[in-house]
């Protein structure tokens, strides 16, 4: 393909993405050349990170904050709003979590505005992975906090108001499903656009797919085929439902991977969780990095982002 567009032939810029896509996500299944592959795009244009304030679309409307970051230019752009796990956004010295610091600086090298929307830390949290009987839920305060931050980008003149995608992992995950869900009532009644489509990483799907769920947002969902903290199963049988009743989601299990699989860093090992859903109340789980899922699910998000959110045929 390339050497025909050498030779005058024309490649549409979808076909050269989704090639570029593939090549990396093949490069990437030996760690160390993905390593440097992602920091070779690090040479592109975006603008300073910042620190914004925003509120939750709950009856207290509970103030939040969130990271921004974006490419440089005035924009408008499309944009991406980022549900952080039960692990919260920050590290107990302050920095942000390797993950959420991977994923939003990759998005915006993708030429996407990011906001990083912290549900935790404003409400004087940190991690609540260890925490049985958890403040903050996905089915309760999150959604709320899903819609103020989309409220908060269409308000912002470098926001598209109509291209704006909702992505969460784990906890995050569990909050867009429950958040984007037909009949949701956090969603505003005045929303101009909802969320134009909607990625999860590794959701807990028991409670959810009990309900007749529904939604008019197409969903892509990245599952561990080895996930013993949030089963795939759950999710798989949620997806065939929902499609059956007009949904447009789509999930992609990748065999032996853990949760966290996409993490940039982090090895396989065991951890303690605890949930007042758990019967124990805790359980021990595989949480860690699988590199040949980890580029998989790149390439995946980079070719569903692309055709969701650039293509003015999509939806």
């Amino acid at each position: 393909m390339i050497g025909s567009a050498r030779s005058g032939a024309r490649v549409s810029e979808t076909a050269v993405r989704n090639l570029v896509a593939q090549w990396f996500a093949i490069a990437c299944i030996h760690a160390t050349l993905c390593a440097f592959l992602v920091s070779g795009f690090a040479g592109i244009a975006a603008a300073s990170p910042e620190t914004v304030q925003f509120t939750s679309a709950d009856a207290q409307r509970t103030k939040l904050s969130g990271r921004l970051l974006k490419p440089k230019g005035a924009g408008p752009f499309s944009a991406v709003v980022m549900l952080h796990g039960c692990s919260g956004m920050w590290t107990r010295s302050g920095k942000l979590k390797k993950r959420p610091a991977f994923w939003s600086k990759w998005l915006v090298r993708q030429g996407y505005l990011v906001l990083l929307a912290d549900s935790f830390r404003p409400r004087g949290l940190g991690s609540i992975c260890k925490i049985r009987n958890r403040p903050v839920k996905p089915d309760r305060e999150r959604p709320y906090d899903v819609y103020g931050a989309l409220q908060y980008l269409q308000s912002r003149p470098d926001v598209r108001p109509d291209r704006i995608a909702l992505m969460g992992w784990s906890n995050g995950a569990m909050s867009m499903l429950w958040a984007i869900r037909d009949g949701a009532r956090a969603r505003p009644a005045n929303l101009p656009y909802d969320f134009r489509v909607a990625i999860g990483f590794y959701p807990g799907c028991v409670k959810v797919a009990k309900t007749a769920y529904a939604t008019s947002i197409p969903v892509l969902l990245q599952l561990g085929g080895a996930d013993d903290w949030t089963r795939p199963g759950p999710c798989l049988e949620l997806v065939a439902r929902a499609n059956g009743r007009g949904a447009k989601m789509r999930a992609d299990v990748h065999p032996g991977a853990y949760h966290s699989f996409d993490h940039p860093t982090s090895k396989a090992r065991v951890i303690t969780t605890r949930n007042s859903v758990y019967k124990t109340g805790s359980k021990r789980v595989h949480v860690g990095r699988n590199s040949k899922a980890r580029a998989a699910a790149i390439a995946n998000v980079d070719a569903y982002l692309s055709h969701m959110l650039k293509s003015e045929s999509s939806r």
